[in-house]
């Protein structure tokens, strides 16, 4: 069974259903960690305090020798409470918000972790740097010609991930 899941948030219906499906898997195996990110592409500052742990990306999240703009966070600095500050736009903090929420809600822990850069080789590089050995995503919402054009992040997920994708509809 799995041990460490990671779910791909956005807030989007599908993303949503797919919190659901690993609310279910964990019912399934209640050992295994559960870990919610949201990759945001923006850089704005706003500190948010809702993580329950800080933590310090560096240590995480090491880029390889060969990519040139690596989809990770930099070191956070620690204020003098002790707690890291996040730089995350609004959209990333609702995001991560409503899914703490709903786990709340269900009495479900889980890490949360925000990513900037390339949603599809972030989640696919933060899998890669922490054992993680199932993703969660949801299928993508975008129009025929928006997924031709653009591609789609779930199936650019497919494509490199080094472990099992489940895509929910």
């Amino acid at each position: 069974m799995y041990t460490h899941i990671l779910l791909a948030f956005d807030q989007s219906g599908s993303s949503q259903k797919a919190l659901d499906s690993a609310v279910s898997l964990l019912h399934l195996n209640n050992k295994a960690d559960l870990t919610i990110t949201h990759v945001s592409t923006e850089k704005h500052s706003l500190d948010t305090t809702i993580y329950d742990k800080p933590r310090d990306a560096a240590a995480i999240m090491s880029p390889g020798v060969d990519k040139q703009n690596p989809p990770y966070m930099p070191p956070l600095p620690q204020q003098d409470s002790g707690k890291s500050v996040h730089q995350l736009t609004d959209e990333l903090d609702d995001a991560l918000q409503s899914a703490k929420h709903h786990l709340d809600n269900k009495n479900i822990e889980a890490q949360f972790y925000p990513l900037t850069g390339s949603p599809a080789e972030a989640i696919v590089d933060y899998a890669e740097n922490n054992e993680v050995d199932l993703i969660i995503v949801g299928r993508t919402e975008k129009s025929t010609f928006q997924k031709w054009f653009l591609g789609s992040v779930s199936e650019k997920i497919m494509q490199s991930s080094p472990c099992s994708v489940l895509v929910i509809k």
